[in-house]
Parts: C-alpha cells; structure tokens; sequence
C-alpha cells in the first residue's frame, strides 16, 4: 500500500499545517523546530509558505536520501531551510531531486532567498514590516497585506507580487533581477534600479525613482513623481 503524508491544521502529530489546506506528499517529513519570525532558504528548495496560528515545517524531496539531507534550523529567529552539500555529488544534481519544504507561519518580517531556491506564498501573507531579498536567480511569489515593505534583489532574481502596501514601498534592484509589482498597490514608494534590473509598481500617491546603467522602472496608478534621477541608460516610465 502506498505510503502517504497527510496534513491538516491541528492534525497530525498535533501539529498544524496549512490551515484548510490538504497537502499530501509520500515523502514529507515533520520536523520540530519552531519560534522563527524570519524564512531563509537556499540551495534550489521550493518553499510553499502558509500563515495561520501555529509554526509548523515539513520536508520532502524525491527520496528520503536526499530530504535527511535537508536541513532545518532556527538561528536567532530564523528559520534555516538548506541542503547539506558536504557531498559534491548529491549536491550537483541537486536540481533534480525536487527539494520541497512546508512552513505554516504566526507572524513572518523577513524571507530570504538565495541560490535558485523560490518561495511560493499561498493565500495572503499578512505583515507590519516585511522585507523580502532574493539573489542569485531566487524568486518570490505571492500576495501580501502589509504596513510597508522593503524589497533588495540582484543577480537575476525574480520577485512576483500583488496585494497591498498601506505605507511605502521600497525597491532596489540590481543585476539583471525583476520585480513585478504591477498588481501590488502601495500608498507611496521609492525604487532603485541599476545593471539591468526592472521594477514594475503601482502607486497612489508619491513616487521616487533612481535608475541607472540600463535599470527601468514602470510605474502604473495615480501616484505623481515626487523625485526622479537617470542615468547611463537607465529609464522611468508610465504604463497605463
């Protein structure tokens, strides 16, 4: 008979994880960590990321070798989701051994991802402050409700979010990455952008914008430009 995980909120080992959200994965794993406030993730681990009223993580990979090697670790109130690549071998490969992990969230101010690893936010994450960085081909995806928000990419990352900012929105952009805001409305914001990096907003009031050595920015809402600098090819513009 085929072995199966299955979770549910306040099921399982009385552990609760993604609330109304049934996830069922042969070779997911619990694991006990918990009061983390902040997501770090590297290593090509996909994260499927659900907030409700417990912490809860869970791993899995496409064969219980590869999922002991991942690790999860809470540091000064960060959760660590990483592969342990002590072994070149395993790690080379790593792209295709479907490196999985599931965190239910109280409350979250930071993700961090690195490495090809990508975060996928499920319903909508709520946050007074959050800040989100991504490098190294990362990508962040999903919705937020947030007070205001603070986003640092480079080295081809790609951040994908809609929702709201009540506050401001800060962006810096850089290397090559992509930020797409078009469906995330923000009360104010100042963006960045340099070395080929574009960032895509939508603002209602203020606007600031700095964009350098072949950086863009497009911006949609009725938000004004209250400061705007260019340069060595770097560009502003309004979409409509």
């Amino acid at each position: 008979m085929k072995k199966s995980v299955v979770f549910f909120l306040s099921l399982f080992l009385s552990v609760a994880i993604f609330a109304q959200k049934q996830i069922d994965d042969a070779n997911a794993q619990v694991r006990k960590v918990s009061g983390f406030h902040a997501i770090k993730s590297s290593h090509g681990i996909k994260v499927y990321l659900t907030q409700s009223n417990s912490e809860a993580v869970a791993v899995s990979a496409n064969s219980t070798e590869y999922r002991d090697k991942m690790k999860t670790v809470v540091e000064n109130g960060v959760l660590r989701i990483y592969f342990d690549n002590d072994d070149w071998k395993l790690w080379q490969h790593i792209t295709n051994k479907q490196l999985r992990a599931y965190v239910s969230v109280k409350e979250l101010d930071r993700i961090d991802v690195s490495s090809g690893s990508s975060v996928q936010i499920e319903d909508v994450l709520n946050s007074n402050k959050l800040v989100l960085d991504a490098s190294s081909g990362a990508s962040i995806k999903g919705k937020v409700d947030a007070e205001s928000m603070t986003v640092d990419q480079s080295s081809g990352s790609v951040i994908t979010i809609s929702g709201q900012i009540k506050g401001t929105l800060k962006v810096e952009g850089n290397s090559g990455s992509i930020f797409h805001g078009f469906d995330l409305s923000a009360e104010n914001c100042d963006a960045e952008t340099n070395s080929g990096a574009g960032i895509k907003i939508t603002v209602n009031k203020e606007l600031t914008v700095d964009a350098s050595s072949g950086g863009y920015i497009h911006y949609k809402g009725n938000g004004s430009i209250k400061d705007v600098h260019t340069s060595s090819g770097g560009s502003v513009s309004r979409k409509s």
